[in-house]
C-alpha cells in the first residue's frame, strides 16, 4: 500500500513539472509575437553577442542617389569627430566597460534617430542605450545646439512622456516602416532597437495613408518646420508618401513583389531597385493588409538568415530595447504631439518634431524653432 501511494505522489510531481514546462514554452513562444491587442515583453536583444566587427556605412546607410543622402551627409558633418569623441569621453567615465564597438555602433543608430526626428513629426525612442548616449550629449549645450541647427534648423528636443503614458503598438510599425525605406540593413539595428517588423500597422494607419491627401499627410505625421528650410528633406518627405501610396496600391492588388523591380520612383533618379532599401518595409505594408494573424510569422519568413540577424527578428524582444517592462519614449512635436495619438513632447511649435519619452527608455526629440 506504502508503494502505490509513493507511485502516486511520483506521478503527481511528474505531472506538474511537465505542466509547468509546457507552459513555461508557450509563454516564451508567444512572447516573440506581437498583436493588434497586446504588447511583447521588451529588452534588450542578443545582450551578450559580440558586437559586429564591420565598419559603419557611409552617409548613416542612406544610398547614393535617396533624397535623404545628402542630409545625412548634412547631418555627420554637422557633429564632427571631436564632438563625438568629447561625449565618447563622458559616457565611458559612466560605462568604464562600454567597448568600442558597442560605442560604435550605438552612436551610429543615434545618428540615424536623429535624422528621421529631421523628417518626421513623432519618431519614438525604443533604445535604452542610444538614449542614454543622447543624454550625455545634452551636457554639451553649445555644441547640442550647433549641430541641430546646422542639420535641421532647429532644435532638437528631449522631453519626457507623461508618467504611465504609452504610444500606441501602431507606433512601433511606422517606425519600422520608415527606418526602412530611409537605411540599408546595419548588423547591429535589432540589438540597439529592439526586434524590427514585429508589429503589423494598425486599419486606421493604413487607411490614413491610402486615403489623406499628400497634404494632409505632410501636416499629421511629418516635421513641416525643418523640411520647409531644408529641400532635401522636404524632397525626402514626398519620396515617402509616394511610396507608402504605392505600397499600399500594390499590396490591395495583391502584388508584394513592389520595390524588388526597377522603379525609379523619386524624381531625382534614385532607382528603388538598386538597393535593398525600402523592401522590407514594402512587405510590412503588405503584410499588414494580408496578414493580420500572422503577421511577424509571415515577415519571418519573407527575411533572409542575414536580415533575420541584423533585423532582431524572432526575439522575443519587440520595442523598447534595453529595457525589461513596456515603456517606449518617443520624439514628437507641437502642442497635440504628432498625429493619431502620438505623445506629445515639448516641441515648442506646432509642427516641428518633438520628443517625449516613456518610463523606461531615454528622452525623445524632435525640431522646433
Amino acid at each position: 500500500m506504502t508503494e502505490i501511494v509513493i507511485l502516486f505522489l511520483i506521478a503527481i510531481v511528474i505531472i506538474i513539472i511537465v505542466n509547468a514546462v509546457t507552459k513555461w514554452n508557450k509563454a516564451k513562444g508567444d512572447s516573440s509575437l506581437v498583436s493588434e491587442g497586446g504588447r511583447s515583453t521588451y529588452g534588450r536583444t542578443n545582450a551578450f553577442a559580440p558586437w559586429p566587427a564591420a565598419e559603419m556605412p557611409a552617409a548613416l546607410g542612406v544610398p547614393y542617389g535617396h533624397p535623404a543622402r545628402t542630409a545625412a551627409e548634412r547631418l555627420e558633418s554637422a557633429l564632427g569627430f571631436d564632438t563625438e569623441s568629447r561625449v565618447k569621453d563622458r559616457v565611458l567615465k559612466e560605462q568604464p566597460k562600454m567597448s568600442d564597438k558597442e560605442w560604435d555602433w550605438t552612436w551610429f543608430e543615434l545618428k540615424r534617430y536623429f535624422l528621421m526626428c529631421g523628417i518626421l513629426r513623432g519618431v519614438p525612442m525604443y533604445s535604452r542605450q542610444a538614449d542614454a548616449l543622447w543624454h550625455e550629449f545634452l551636457m554639451f549645450t553649445r555644441e547640442y545646439e550647433q549641430f541641430c541647427t546646422r542639420f535641421c534648423g532647429e532644435m532638437i528636443h528631449h522631453a519626457p512622456h507623461a508618467p504611465g503614458v504609452q504610444p500606441s503598438l501602431d507606433e512601433r510599425a511606422w517606425f519600422d516602416w520608415v527606418y526602412g525605406e530611409l537605411f540599408e540593413q546595419a548588423p547591429a539595428s535589432g540589438r540597439i532597437w529592439g526586434a524590427f517588423f514585429r508589429t503589423r500597422m494598425a486599419d486606421q494607419r493604413l487607411e490614413e495613408l491610402a486615403g489623406w491627401s499628400d497634404e494632409a499627410l505632410r501636416e499629421q505625421w511629418f516635421n513641416l518646420k525643418s523640411t520647409a528650410k531644408h529641400t532635401d528633406l522636404r524632397e525626402t518627405v514626398d519620396y515617402l508618401i509616394g511610396r507608402v501610396k504605392s505600397q499600399l496600391t500594390a499590396a490591395h492588388r495583391g502584388d508584394k513583389s513592389y520595390g524588388r523591380t526597377g522603379q525609379t520612383v523619386y524624381g531625382g533618379g534614385y532607382d528603388t531597385a538598386a538597393s535593398s532599401v525600402g523592401l522590407l518595409s514594402g512587405l510590412l505594408i503588405f503584410h499588414s493588409l494580408s496578414s493580420s494573424d500572422d503577421f511577424a510569422r509571415q515577415m519571418d519568413q519573407e527575411q533572409n538568415e542575414e536580415e533575420r540577424k541584423a533585423n532582431g527578428s524572432g526575439d522575443s524582444t519587440s520595442g523598447c530595447s534595453g529595457s525589461s517592462d513596456n515603456g517606449r519614449d518617443s520624439h514628437s512635436g507641437g502642442d497635440d504631439g504628432g498625429g493619431g495619438g502620438d505623445s506629445s513632447g515639448g516641441s515648442g511649435g506646432d509642427d516641428g518634431g518633438g520628443s517625449s519619452c516613456g518610463s523606461s527608455c531615454g528622452g525623445g526629440g524632435g525640431c522646433s524653432s
